[in-house]
């Protein structure tokens, strides 16, 4: 009898188990549950996802790391005023990601081991520009060995919960300075195979100046990588980009992304736009396109050569590994 018991049981779990499944098929769980139960499962694993471009010329491999959106949430009396908005935010990280502050460590210890040529983060850091979380990170970034930097990202330039602008933000800025490398906006790091150009678009619109950057990329015809916080809209293919952000963030009205950039999405500036252009060029200089924002990892294509990457959030532990050769 017992023996019944026990398959009558094994029976209705497995039923069930594929109930649950067929339901999750169909009605699409939310990204944000499919993250938390990934971080949950394995609590010291950082999820590496890679990318390998060609670059006529290049002599040896070089390795990038891209992390983005490790929403650091500490605080401490210096930002008094932010310290109930941070721990509300803690809070939810702990619950929901195993806690940000100990995932980022555990990416930079990662990241620290394969000894790359070059990190860029990519924006989000922070959850709030604070001292502590900004000296955290500070801390763990001298971890490093090579060269790295910093993009904006909109939680970057976020405190007690608003978005600053004009001089409260230039001042917010200053707390980056060991860091920041910016050009007003952009930043072109340059080696003799390719480009590399940072860009600055953590209001949803890439910088005014952003024609400069291009006309001095396009001047000398190498390989060109962006890395930026905002994902575009994709331009080339298909893609279910715009329906997994949705699924995720929702949106104003239907097949309008509000965490994207492009069609569809956050309508683009005649600057952004410029830059849409060139990522979108068939043939163009540009090969690979690095983004975070949008918390889950997503690859897509901008023209049939152009590769749009979308990194997993660092506070699930999520990086990308860019491999040149």
């Amino acid at each position: 009898m017992e023996a019944k018991k026990q398959n009558i049981i094994i029976i209705v779990l497995a039923v069930l188990t594929v109930a649950l499944i067929v339901l999750l098929a169909v009605f699409r769980i939310p990204q944000r549950s499919v993250a938390k139960l990934s971080s949950m499962s394995d609590q010291k694993k950082v999820n590496v996802y890679e990318e390998k471009i060609d670059i006529d010329g290049l002599e040896k491999p070089f390795t990038i790391f891209f992390v983005a959106d490790a929403h650091l949430c500490l605080c401490d009396e210096r930002d008094e005023e932010c310290m109930d908005y941070c721990e509300s935010r803690y809070v939810d990280f702990m619950r929901d990601s195993m806690g940000s502050e100990e995932n980022f460590s555990l990416v930079m210890d990662y990241v620290k081991k394969q000894n790359p040529d070059l990190v860029i983060f990519g924006g989000d850091i922070v959850d709030e520009a604070t001292l502590a979380s900004i000296e955290y990170f500070e801390k763990e970034k001298n971890k490093l060995k090579c060269p790295s930097y910093l993009l904006m990202g909109n939680h970057d330039l976020l405190f007690n919960g608003e978005m600053l602008s004009g001089e409260e933000a230039e001042e917010i800025r200053k707390r980056y300075d060991f860091i920041r490398s910016d050009n007003n906006g952009y930043n072109i790091v340059k080696y003799d195979e390719f480009n590399i150009l940072l860009a600055d678009d953590y209001n949803n619109q890439v910088c005014d100046n952003i024609g400069d950057a291009i006309e001095e990329l396009e001047k000398e015809q190498k390989s060109v990588i962006i890395a930026q916080h905002v994902p575009f809209v994709p331009t080339y293919g298909e893609s279910d980009l715009l329906l997994r952000t949705n699924d995720m963030w929702g949106c104003a009205y239907l097949d309008y992304s509000r965490v994207l950039m492009g069609e569809h999405a956050n309508l683009p500036n005649e600057n952004t736009s410029k830059l849409i252009d060139f990522v979108s060029k068939k043939d163009g200089l540009c090969d690979l396109i690095l983004a975070g924002h949008i918390h889950f990892y997503h690859r897509d294509y901008m023209s049939e050569k152009t590769v749009q990457t979308v990194t997993a959030p660092a506070f699930e532990r999520g990086v990308i590994k860019i491999t040149l050769y």
